[in-house]
């Protein structure tokens, strides 16, 4: 989950079998690495979306909670205070590292009613029926077959329960650029690959009526969507070069040859310039998308 996004394969190939397993490769290895520094980096952003996501839920003590690409918690933990200590929420990620990492953070907390696992959306390892609601945020959007994951959510969701995830709305103009920049200095295997995508994000994350036609073929009903603005700030050019170091475009940053990378950096920097403040600070202002629904 970040609003720094990766991207990957086109989206036929995602859907084949090597394409997809490419992809959640790929997502998983980018957020494994920047698992350690990926909440002091991102989750003032991330953090406030996922208590509101948790709340327009209508999450109710006692429930069991799934969270769908739980990343460093920012959903989980906001679920486990509307449900309190008679509920349960378990968080699935398919980052081994973002796992090890919130698992350890809640076993500091010494919280009893949490897990955290690897597992993939598509195919859940959970029985039929086991959770009140399921949420995810900033995850849903990227998986190869979102039809896929939203049928396996209605499986392991109990008749009425309820569905909640985010996605990313209108930018703030100008934001393109930057990535745009680091874009270029790709080698030309992985520009191909990048440039062949035709929407960055599956069908869940393009637009809401896209996302309500996949809703409806998954039998979900009773959706509601609504948009609140979000700003992510940065202190200063540095904060947000390490944002993306810590966030979904480390998988980008790995992909540029190593001798290059400063060069990289310096025409990002240029590129984001013109957008800061007197102060040197930043302020990326992004509209946030969040749907819900029943499984029918």
């Amino acid at each position: 989950m970040t609003n720094t996004q990766t991207r990957g394969e086109s989206a036929s190939d995602e859907q084949s079998g090597s394409g997809a397993r490419r992809r959640k490769a790929a997502l998983a290895r980018a957020f494994s690495l920047a698992a350690d520094e990926y909440d002091e980096a991102n989750g003032p952003f991330f953090n406030p979306v996922g208590v509101r996501l948790a709340q327009l839920a209508g999450l109710r003590p006692g429930d069991r909670v799934l969270d769908v690409g739980c990343g460093r918690g920012a959903v989980l933990f906001a679920a486990l205070a509307e449900v309190g200590p008679e509920g349960y929420v378990a968080g699935v990620d398919l980052a081994p590292g973002m796992v090890r990492a919130t698992a350890a953070q809640a076993a500091g907390r010494g919280l009893r009613n949490v897990s955290v696992r690897v597992d993939d959306a598509e195919s859940l390892g959970f029985p039929d029926g086991s959770f009140e609601a399921a949420l995810s945020s900033f995850a849903l959007i990227f998986t190869p077959d979102p039809q896929a994951a939203l049928d396996s959510l209605h499986r392991v969701l109990i008749p009425g329960g309820r569905l909640g995830f985010t996605a990313f709305g209108a930018d703030e103009p100008g934001w393109d650029r930057p990535m745009a920049a680091l874009n270029a200095f790709l080698p030309p295997e992985a520009a191909r690959r990048r440039q062949s995508r035709a929407a960055k994000f599956n069908p869940l994350g393009r637009s809401a009526e896209e996302a309500a036609e996949l809703l409806h073929r998954a039998r979900f009903t009773d959706l509601r969507t609504v948009e609140h603005p979000a700003a992510t700030h940065y202190p200063d050019a540095t904060a947000w070069w390490q944002s993306l170091r810590a966030g979904g475009w480390r998988g980008l940053l790995e992909s540029i040859p190593a001798e290059r990378l400063d060069e990289a950096r310096a025409a990002a920097l240029a590129e984001l310039a013109p957008l800061a403040r007197p102060d040197g600070s930043l302020v990326r202002r992004t509209a946030i998308r969040y749907t819900t629904a029943l499984s029918g």
